[in-house]
């Protein structure tokens, strides 16, 4: 039997721009779903009427409300960073970069969570909290340093063979060029 952390929730826009949780039969909201999201379901929103996937802008209305009214996640400076990449012709490498990045945090902050229960127990679970910032506190530097070799090195390399492929290119349109003046003068 397949647990429901690993279904797909199924949950429908209305044109009234209310959402229904099919699993539930009942209206949500954007926080509901943001909650259903963190408990490790999955989701996906399809429009009502058209059958389309809007699961993306439902998901990034949901950083927006969160940006806007919680604690920011993203800086400005990151997100000047971010739009500067649209329209690149490495856009579509950027985000599993930034995947990686955020899936290597999540794994750093399970060990740590696994460590304190181990040695703690269950019950000193709830004060990791309090300990996971003293230890982002020590070594968030460390590990925005590391993620951030990692993005340089892994666009650096990328940047590097784009340049050759370009100048292989116009080596080879070169080429061609030299053979067509040839050719003509024969």
């Amino acid at each position: 039997m397949i647990s429901r952390k690993n279904q797909l929730r199924m949950i429908k826009k209305y044109q009234n721009r209310r959402l229904y949780d099919i699993s539930t039969s009942t209206y949500v909201v954007l926080d509901d779903i943001k909650k259903i999201i963190i408990s490790g379901e999955e989701i996906k929103v399809i429009d009502a009427k058209t059958e389309e996937d809007i699961t993306r802008s439902v998901l990034l209305h949901i950083l927006l409300e969160e940006e806007m009214n919680g604690v920011p996640i993203f800086s400005n400076v990151f997100l000047f960073q971010i739009i500067k990449f649209y329209g690149k012709t490495f856009q579509p490498t950027v985000s599993p970069f930034l995947e990686q990045g955020v899936d290597l945090f999540s794994k750093t902050q399970k060990r740590f969570y696994e460590k304190i229960r181990d040695l703690y127990g269950k019950e000193k679970l709830s004060s990791g909290v309090e300990l996971w910032r003293e230890f982002m506190r020590e070594q968030g530097q460390d590990i925005e340093d590391v993620l951030q070799d990692k993005l340089q090195n892994s666009t650096d390399a990328f940047l590097k063979m784009q340049d050759q492929t370009g100048a292989n290119t116009r080596s080879a349109f070169d080429y061609v060029q030299f053979s067509f003046a040839n050719d003509k003068d024969k």
